[in-house]
C-alpha cells in the first residue's frame, strides 16, 4: 500500500516564489541554484513557481507561448529542475495564469468583458483612472486562450516538472464578473438555443442556468487539462488553486464539481491577516470537504496584508503556518522576490516550522481526524439563495464554524454532495446551517441518518429550496423536525424568550435579541433578514418548544445612537423559536432564526451557548473533550492505536482590527483610521490544560507524550475517558495518546 502511494499524497513542505513585478527588479540577482539552497536550508521539499509571468514572459527558454523572460541570465526553471532533483526537492510550476497582457496585445478579442463589453481586469483599478491602461487583462477560457495553456501543459512537463499547477481562471458568475465575449456567447447559444441573459433575474431558469453553466465551463476545462497532463506523464501532479475564502467563495463549487481531476488542491489563504484566528484551519478544513478528501497545500503569506515588499511578524507566519498543519493539511510559505531580497529577516522563523513538521511526519502521514460535529457546506445555497451577497448564507456557517471551534469541540466541514449515508454516519451531530438549497436524495439520507440514532441541527430556512433552487414554502425536512412551515415573521428586530427547561437551564440569558443593526446603514437601517424568523406549527405531540418568539415595543431603540440601537423587548407571543424533536436514539433541534450569523457577527457569547448547550443535548459524549481558553486552537486525529491531539496557541497581544461604520449620512469624519490591521506579535502561555480521550479500552496501557519534545506526561482514567494535564503550551505542542496491548 505504502509503496503504491505518490509522493503527494504524503505530508509536503512547501515554498513558493513568485515574480510579478512588471520590470523584474529582483530577477538579475536571483538564480535557480539559490532558490534550490534557499528550499534546502529551510527543510522545504517542494518549490513552487511560474511557468509565465502576468506579463506572457515565461520563465523557461524555447516556449512557444509567449517571449523568454529578458531579466533572466539563465534557462531557470530546466536548471531549477535539474539542481531541484540533485537535493530530492519536488518542482511544480503554476499555469494558466488568468492574465497575460502578451496575448491581449496579439488577440484583444481573447479577453473576458462583461455585459457592457468593458475588459474585466485582475487588478484593483480606482474609480477616477478612467483612461487606465490594462496591466492585468484576464483572457477567457472559451478562447483560443485556452490552447495556450494546454500548450504551457506540454512544454513544462517536458521540462520535467513534477507537477503542474492551475490557477484560478477566475471565471466567474457574478454579474460584474462574468464574461459575455462573442466565444462564450457562441458556446452558450450553441448548447442551449438562446442568448445568455445580462440581467440577474433568479426567478428566471434561464439566468439559473447560465448561473450554473460557467461553472460546468470551469469543470470542463479542468478536466481537459488534467487528462492532457495524465496523457503526457501519468506520474504528474495535478494541482488546482480553490482560493476557498476569496472570489465570493464561489471556486469551493468549482472544487467539489471537479474533483475528480484534481489530484491536491492549494487553499491560497491570502486573506488571514484581517481575519479571524484560525482562518487558515477553517479554510483547509472547508477544502478538504470540497475535495472530498484530497491532499491539500494550505499557504501563509509571508507579507502582511498586500505590503508584498515586507516581512510580516515571526509569530504570524509560524501560527499560520502551523494552521495548516492541524488542520491535516501541508504547510505553504509565499515569497514574493521583492520580499525576499528586501526582507529575508523572518526565513528562520519559517524554517522552525518546516523543521518542526518534518519531525512529526510520522503523526500527520494517514492520520484521520476525529469526526463528531459536521457543518454543511451547501455551495448552490451560497449561490442561489445567498445570490449576490453569499455572506448571507456564509456567516451562518461559519457562526456555528468558531462557536464550537471556540468550545473546542471536534468539527468538520461536509460538502452537499456528500450527503450520503456512509459520509454521514461519521458525525455524530449535523449541522444544517440555513442549508436552503437540498436535494431529495439528501432528504431521504438525512432522514435515515436520523433514524439510525444521529443527531441534526436545522436553521432558518434549511431546506426549503428544490434541486433547481426554487423556494418551496416548505421544509422537505418537516417530518425529521416535526413542524410545519406556515411563512415568515419579517421584523427587522425582535427576541427569543427560552424557557427553563433541561436543555438551556445553565444558561442566565433568557431574552436574547435577534437582529443588528447594518453597518452600511444606507438602504436599511438593519441587516437584511437577520431579525426574521420562520412561522412554525408543531404536527406531532413529542415536539417540544424550548424558546418562544418575543416581538420589541418599536421599531428601532431610543438609546445611545438613536436609530441604529435595538429596541426594547415588548411583549411576547406563543410563536415557536427553538424546538426539539427525538427519533428513538436520534434527535433533532430547530431554530427559526439565524443563529450562526449572529455569533459571526457579534461574538457575543449567549450565542455561542446557544450552540454549545443543543449539541450538548443532542449528544454529550464527544470523543475528546479539552479545558482550556477558547484561544487555544484544539484538533484531534487517530492513526492506528494512537490519538494525536494538535494545540496551536492564539493567545496573542490584542490583534487590532478596526472597522467603519460605512457610508453613512453622517456629517463627521472617522476618529481615525477604519481600515486598521495589526498582525499578533506576542505569544502568551497557557497553562494546565486538561485533555480528555474517550478510550475504548480503560484496561490498557498507555503512552501519553509530546511528538515534539518526546516529553512523557502522566494520566489517569476516569470513566471511559483517559485524562493528561499538560502544564504548558508556548505556541504549539502535539499530544500522542498511544495504546500499549
Amino acid at each position: 500500500m505504502e509503496e503504491n502511494r505518490k509522493w503527494f499524497e504524503k505530508p509536503v513542505r512547501v515554498l513558493q516564489f513568485n515574480v510579478e513585478d512588471k520590470y523584474g527588479r529582483y530577477l538579475h540577482n536571483i538564480n535557480s541554484k539559490e532558490l534550490v539552497d534557499l528550499a534546502e536550508k529551510l527543510h522545504v521539499n517542494v518549490l513552487v513557481i511560474f511557468a509565465r509571468d502576468p506579463w506572457g514572459r515565461t520563465f523557461y527558454k524555447s516556449s512557444s507561448v509567449g517571449p523568454f523572460h529578458p531579466k533572466l541570465g539563465e534557462d531557470f526553471i530546466r536548471n531549477l529542475v535539474r539542481y531541484a532533483k540533485e537535493k530530492n526537492i519536488k518542482v511544480v510550476v503554476m499555469i494558466g495564469h488568468t492574465a497575460n497582457k502578451y496575448l491581449y496585445l496579439k488577440h484583444s478579442d481573447w479577453a473576458q468583458v462583461n455585459s457592457r463589453g468593458e475588459t474585466i481586469l485582475l487588478e484593483h483599478v480606482p474609480q477616477y483612472e478612467q483612461n487606465y491602461d490594462p496591466e492585468w487583462p484576464q483572457m477567457c477560457i472559451n478562447s483560443p486562450f485556452i490552447e495556450y495553456i494546454a500548450k504551457e501543459v506540454v512544454e513544462t512537463i517536458s521540462l520535467g516538472v513534477d507537477g503542474v499547477f492551475l490557477d484560478s481562471f477566475r471565471y466567474q458568475p457574478d454579474p460584474e464578473r462574468a464574461c459575455y465575449c462573442k466565444w462564450c456567447k457562441t458556446r452558450f447559444y450553441k448548447e442551449h438555443g438562446y442568448e445568455m441573459p445580462l440581467n440577474p433575474n433568479w426567478s428566471d431558469s434561464r439566468w439559473r442556468r447560465l448561473w450554473d453553466w460557467r461553472y460546468e465551463v470551469v469543470v470542463d476545462k479542468i478536466k481537459y487539462l488534467s487528462q492532457l497532463a495524465k496523457k503526457l506523464n501519468s506520474d504528474v501532479l495535478f494541482m488546482y488553486n480553490s482560493h476557498p475564502g476569496g472570489w465570493a467563495g464561489r471556486t469551493n463549487r468549482v472544487v467539489e464539481e471537479a474533483r475528480e481531476y484534481i489530484d491536491v488542491v492549494y487553499a491560497e489563504c491570502s486573506e488571514v491577516d484581517h481575519q479571524p484566528p484560525g482562518f487558515i484551519t477553517e479554510m483547509t478544513k472547508l477544502t478538504k470537504a470540497m475535495s472530498g478528501g484530497k491532499p491539500v497545500w494550505s499557504s501563509r503569506n509571508y507579507f502582511h496584508m498586500y505590503r508584498t515588499v515586507q516581512a510580516t511578524t515571526p509569530i504570524a507566519v509560524k501560527q499560520g503556518l502551523r494552521e495548516a498543519i492541524i488542520a491535516g493539511g501541508s504547510p505553504w510559505l509565499l515569497v514574493f522576490s521583492s520580499t525576499l531580497k528586501q526582507s529575508p529577516e523572518v526565513l528562520e522563523a519559517a524554517k522552525q516550522v518546516f523543521v518542526e513538521h518534518e519531525r512529526i511526519e510520522e503523526y500527520l502521514d494517514g492520520a484521520e481526524p476525529i469526526r463528531y460535529a459536521g457543518i454543511v457546506v451547501s455551495n448552490k445555497t451560497r449561490d442561489h439563495y445567498g445570490r449576490l451577497k453569499p455572506q448571507k448564507y456564509v456567516d451562518e456557517v461559519r457562526g456555528f464554524y468558531y462557536s464550537l471551534t471556540h468550545s473546542h469541540v471536534p468539527v468538520d466541514f461536509i460538502a452537499e454532495r456528500d450527503l450520503e449515508d456512509k459520509v454521514l454516519s461519521k458525525y455524530r451531530v449535523v449541522i444544517l446551517a440555513n442549508t436552503a438549497y437540498m436535494t431529495s436524495n439528501a432528504v431521504k439520507a438525512l432522514e435515515k441518518y436520523v433514524e439510525n440514532g444521529g443527531n441534526i441541527i436545522a436553521t432558518y430556512l434549511a431546506s426549503s429550496m428544490n434541486e433547481e433552487g426554487i423556494p418551496l414554502d416548505s421544509l422537505q425536512l418537516s417530518s425529521i423536525l416535526g413542524v410545519d412551515y406556515k411563512g415568515i415573521i419579517k421584523a427587522p428586530w425582535s427576541y427569543i424568550s427560552i424557557k427553563d427547561d433541561s436543555i438551556y437551564q445553565g444558561m442566565e440569558a433568557k431574552d436574547i435579541l435577534i437582529g443588528d443593526m447594518s453597518y452600511v446603514f444606507k438602504d436599511s437601517r438593519v441587516e437584511e433578514d437577520l431579525g426574521y424568523h420562520t412561522i412554525i406549527e408543531p404536527v406531532y405531540d413529542d415536539v417540544n418548544i424550548h424558546a418562544t418568539i418575543s416581538l420589541p415595543n418599536s421599531e428601532w431603540g431610543y438609546e445611545y445612537t438613536l436609530g441604529r440601537s435595538p429596541p426594547m423587548i415588548g411583549y411576547k407571543t406563543l410563536a415557536p423559536a427553538i424546538t426539539s424533536r427525538t427519533h428513538g436514539v436520534g434527535k433533532a433541534v430547530y431554530f427559526t432564526f439565524q443563529l450562526g450569523r449572529h455569533y459571526w457577527r457579534t461574538g457575543l457569547p449567549v450565542y455561542r451557548e446557544l450552540i454549545i448547550h443543543t449539541i450538548k443535548f443532542l449528544d454529550n459524549n464527544p470523543p475528546v473533550r479539552v479545558e482550556a481558553p477558547e484561544t487555544l486552537a484544539v484538533e484531534a486525529y487517530r492513526q492506528d492505536n494512537r490519538v494525536i491531539v494538535h494545540l496551536l496557541n492564539h493567545t496573542y497581544n490584542q490583534r487590532i482590527m478596526a472597522i467603519g461604520i460605512g457610508s453613512t449620512k453622517q456629517p463627521l469624519p472617522p476618529y481615525s483610521s477604519n481600515d486598521t490591521v495589526h498582525p499578533p506579535r506576542v505569544i502568551i502561555p497557557l497553562a494546565d490544560i486538561k485533555i480528555h480521550v474517550n478510550v475504548e479500552d480503560t484496561k490498557a496501557r498507555y503512552k501519553v507524550y509530546s511528538a515534539l519534545t518526546n516529553r512523557e506526561y502522566e494520566y489517569s482514567i476516569n470513566g471511559k475517558y483517559l485524562t493528561v494535564n499538560v502544564d504548558k503550551v508556548l505556541e504549539y505542542e502535539v499530544i500522542v495518546v498511544e495504546s500499549r496491548r
